[in-house]
């Protein structure tokens, strides 16, 4: 679902809030964290059956999500109660090689991309984090790379922080509407600036089990001030990035370019840091990757949006880097289906094709979704190719 087509609702009543959040426990809890969190930090509850009557659930149905995938979202909030994006409007951001997308048709069923620059990519999908931010009430910081100019105030903006009001998405979308990019990427020094706040409430997120996400969306390798990149600039980047080593902190790289030089950059990155990162292309160009390991997946666009979130779990990290595992799959069947739709399923190493057979009647009763690669609407898995890769692979013997 393209950001232009999203209602902003409002949240859900206090007693829907009340069953979806976390549970909190007396604690006191560092100033700045406090600030940035819309509520006590507590043990992870799970997530209540009666979440089809929430108006938040019905938020996230709208926008695209499975069942499944709605419930994931909820309890990663509880995970990561916090979020940081570096938006990148450097100069840059004005080339005219990024992709747009639209749904269209009457019943908006077909998606469509369309040229346009880099900072309308980038845009749109910031506007539609804005609305996900919104609905899950989910504290989220945004903070663009350059000030705005004769734009006082700008550069920063908050949703679900220290309130989560109509008003706090009108704020965001009018700052992302009017912002024209310009200057330089000094990434760097706004890397330093979230790792001193993280800081300041680390222990705190430890101790529960929990972290951050920082979500840097950029065009570009890192420069200076006055807009040179050098090695001294990447070196200084690198060593930014390493400081966030030791935190609890979960890393995703959002790129909004196809440059081969600055990709090769950041997928070195992947290979250099310590910290858990995640380097994601554009909607297609992820699609592209996921395929040439998983051609069984249907990456849809919700999928894809979870993932610019910061959703953690082992098996959507790993789609774009290999073949998933038989218990890998049936782990992501859980995330988009819902674990108690797979209750009593055969095991996938025991009985791989009654596996199958059971995926295969959940999928054909669910939803489709565009697929961005062969440009129709299709089911969230492909069971005749997921069967045939690992039909006769990875058996096990029962002794």
């Amino acid at each position: 679902m393209s950001a232009a087509a999203i209602v902003c609702s409002p949240m859900s009543d206090e007693k829907d809030q009340a069953k979806l959040a976390t549970a909190p426990i007396p604690v006191s809890i560092p100033t700045a964290y406090a600030m940035a969190m819309p509520v006590s930090i507590g043990i992870p509850v799970p997530v209540p059956n009666d979440i089809h009557h929430s108006k938040l659930f019905q938020d996230l149905t709208e926008m695209g999500f499975t069942e499944g995938m709605s419930k994931a979202l909820i309890e990663n909030k509880n995970h990561f109660p916090i979020r940081y994006w570096v938006v990148d409007n450097s100069g840059s951001m004005m080339t005219e090689d990024g992709h747009r997308i639209v749904e269209t048709g009457v019943t908006k069923r077909s998606t469509a991309f369309f040229d346009c620059s880099r900072w309308d990519e980038l845009r749109q999908t910031v506007l539609y984090h804005v609305d996900l931010a919104h609905n899950l009430n989910a504290a989220t910081k945004f903070r663009l790379l350059n000030s705005p100019p004769n734009k006082p105030g700008g550069q920063f903006f908050n949703i679900a922080t220290e309130s989560n009001t109509s008003a706090d998405v009108s704020h965001a979308r009018n700052i992302m509407m009017s912002t024209r990019p310009t200057g330089a990427t000094p990434l760097t020094e706004h890397i330093l600036d979230i790792r001193e706040e993280i800081s300041s409430y680390a222990n705190m997120l430890k101790s529960e089990g929990k972290r951050a996400v920082v979500v840097i969306a950029t065009d570009g390798v890192p420069s200076d001030e006055y807009g040179y990149n050098s090695d001294l600039t990447k070196d200084q980047f690198m060593k930014a990035l390493r400081s966030l080593e030791g935190l609890p902190v979960w890393l995703v790289i959002r790129l909004c370019t196809d440059d081969d030089n600055t990709v090769e950059f950041y997928n070195d990155i992947d290979e250099q840091l310590e910290v858990s990162i995640d380097v994601l292309d554009d909607f297609e160009g992820e699609a592209k990757e996921i395929c040439e390991h998983n051609s069984w997946i249907n990456y849809a666009l919700p999928i894809h949006r979870m993932r610019e979130l910061g959703f953690y779990d082992r098996s959507f990290d790993m789609i774009d880097e290999r073949s998933l595992t038989k218990s890998e799959i049936r782990d992501y069947c859980a995330i988009l289906f819902g674990e108690e739709h797979l209750d009593g399923i055969p095991d996938p190493f025991v009985d791989w094709k009654g596996f199958v057979s059971k995926i295969s009647d959940i999928v054909h009763k669910g939803k489709h979704y565009w697929n961005p690669l062969k440009k129709k609407m299709m089911p969230l898995i492909d069971t005749k190719l997921l069967y045939r890769k690992y039909g006769h692979a990875n058996c096990c013997t029962i002794m």
